[in-house]
């Protein structure tokens, strides 16, 4: 029987924070129909095994442009101030 689960319960499950899950949705990195559904406006469902392959990076749709789910954060280059010349906010 296939599992399905809340945004309160996937974040916990795959340790995102429940707003990066939003975010993803928002992004289209989480697909309606394939990954979430959606039975009443105020309820998100997420398919177990769907979310299981986009870990996996399993997705049919997957490609180099897409950033892997698990992709370690050492992997990314940090952004230098003279990489963006127009940004103001100096770190």
């Amino acid at each position: 029987m296939e599992e399905y689960l809340t945004v309160k319960e996937l974040s916990a499950r795959i340790k995102l924070a429940k707003q990066t899950i939003y975010n993803m949705i928002h992004k289209n990195e989480f697909v309606l129909h394939k990954h979430y559904y959606k039975p009443k406006a105020k309820i998100i469902l997420f398919k177990w095994s769907a979310i299981e392959k986009w870990l996996e990076g399993d997705s049919p749709d997957w490609n180099e442009s897409t950033p892997c789910p698990t992709q370690k954060i050492e992997d990314h280059k940090p952004a230098r101030i003279e990489d963006n010349p127009t940004s103001s906010i100096n770190i």
